[in-house]
């Protein structure tokens, strides 16, 4: 779709990843990033606020792709 698109068209595919650790798009990654939340949500106490408010603009933003892809 973007073939064209960008000046780096010869570079490798960048993965997603954290650290040095990939975390693909499929149930162990959401079980990865579940771990990361909890261990960030117990070890940080400065961090619950940052995780609550990017839960609720992450569910907000999902219920709202959602709703819009559901209507075509």
């Amino acid at each position: 779709m973007f073939e064209n698109a960008g000046r780096h068209r010869n570079s490798p595919p960048q993965e997603l990843g954290l650290g040095f650790m990939p975390v693909p798009g499929t149930k162990a990654g959401a079980i990865v990033s579940a771990g990361l939340v909890i261990i960030a949500w117990i070890a940080i106490p400065g961090a619950h606020i940052f995780i609550l408010g990017t839960v609720g603009v992450g569910a907000l933003v999902g219920l709202t792709l959602s709703w819009y892809h559901s209507r075509e």
